[in-house]
């Protein structure tokens, strides 16, 4: 069912999933400026407004103490989930190339990557954003749970 909540939190998790991919871009841009990223936004962009909607909407109703906690899951979810997703889309590339000699070399080749593109991540700016965003955002909620019935 369409809730207020739902529909914030799927649009606060894509504003938040925008400008974290901005900041992961222009960090790796910086090292490389070769690369190229293709759908990496838009993957992310998706994967946050089904977790707004579906994690993050539809747990709010509690203190906002605990709001913060659900807010910060949220971003974490949205951070496993984006680099797993990146990762096993790599996987399947280099899969079609034949690079792996079975399944279970290609799925932990992924989750190598998914390891490595988390070090991409470990930087202060970004890890500051992504934690703030997800106090902010489980507060967002709670308010709007509250206010938009």
């Amino acid at each position: 069912m369409p809730t207020a909540t739902r529909l914030v939190s799927a649009f606060a998790m894509v504003a938040l999933a925008w400008f974290a991919s901005d900041m992961v871009m222009q960090a790796m841009l910086a090292e490389d400026p070769d690369l190229n990223f293709g759908n990496f936004k838009l993957i992310n962009l998706v994967i946050a407004a089904l977790l707004g909607w579906r994690l993050l909407g539809t747990r709010i109703g509690n203190d906002y103490s605990v709001s913060v906690g659900l807010g910060l899951t949220a971003v974490a979810a949205l951070v496993f989930w984006c680099l797993l997703a990146h990762a096993f889309i790599e996987m399947f590339k280099m899969s079609l190339d034949r690079r792996f000699d079975g399944p279970m070399e290609a799925i932990v080749h992924a989750i190598q990557l998914s390891v490595e593109y988390a070090a991409e991540l470990l930087r202060a700016q970004i890890l500051g954003v992504l934690m703030g965003a997800g106090i902010v955002l489980g507060m967002l909620a709670e308010f709007v749970s509250r206010h938009w019935r």
